[in-house]
């Protein structure tokens, strides 16, 4: 079963898309890059909002997989607060020294979802791996957002493939990248956890814009429900 994830800016936005029944609500600052951290200030008081029942994540900014920051943008995000951090890997490997910050923080009980970007796509992941050293999901996304979607970058056999191999290693997947509701019937087919929108659900398609609540309707109808999704939160799973 596959689950909607939202990405959002603000604590008005949080609440209009939670509103409506999103599974996942990701807090990012899109005007900052592919994976814009938000203000933790923004962070935290989408965080506290009352009544979300929905899974929550943040981005940590688009770091490079060598920066000596990556270890304290990541604790500093999940004291604020989030279910989920996404750290993004923005290069064709995983380097050794981000493995081993990754392990230090999954053994502190952080939940990780590692984002992985067409453009730079791996000729092979060690899923395995990355579940013994507690990751708990992975994603594709894109890092260029005006040069054509997810599936315009990756065919649907290649992301078939991403998440079926990540799921058997028993990680969670999610798939996004400037993903339109046109996506939406073949990637549910692919079976991926959860389908992550921006641009779609803005006014203009933009990104950067507004929300649009009939954008983020359409999207919702389109896509089941995933209520096992909260299961990780209660469970702590992510």
């Amino acid at each position: 079963m596959t689950g909607f994830l939202a990405s959002v800016a603000s604590s008005a936005e949080a609440r209009q898309v939670c509103a409506l029944g999103v599974d996942v609500l990701d807090l990012k600052d899109p005007a900052r890059g592919a994976l814009g951290a938000l203000h933790q200030d923004r962070v935290r008081a989408i965080a506290s909002l009352p009544d979300k029942n929905t899974l929550l994540s943040a981005t940590i900014g688009d770091l490079p997989v060598y920066a000596r920051e990556l270890e304290t943008r990541v604790i500093s995000m999940h004291a604020c607060g989030v279910d989920i951090v996404k750290v993004g890997v923005f290069d064709r490997t995983i380097s050794p020294f981000m493995l081993s910050v990754l392990d230090r923080l999954a053994g502190r009980g952080i939940s990780l979802v590692l984002v992985f970007f067409a453009e730079l796509y791996p000729s092979a992941i060690d899923f395995q791996r990355l579940r013994r050293g507690g990751i708990t999901g992975v994603m594709l996304d894109t890092c260029e957002k005006a040069n054509g979607n997810l599936r315009n970058k990756l065919d649907d056999g290649a992301l078939a493939e991403f998440v079926n191999q990540a799921g058997h290693s028993g990680l969670l997947t999610g798939l996004a990248g400037s993903l339109t509701r046109a996506d939406i019937a073949p990637l549910l087919a692919i079976n991926p956890d959860y389908l992550g929108f921006r641009g779609a659900l803005c006014k203009q398609h933009r990104r950067t814009a507004q929300l649009d609540t009939a954008k983020v309707k359409e999207i919702r109808q389109l896509i089941p429900k995933n209520s096992n999704l909260l299961q990780y939160q209660s469970e702590c799973v992510l």
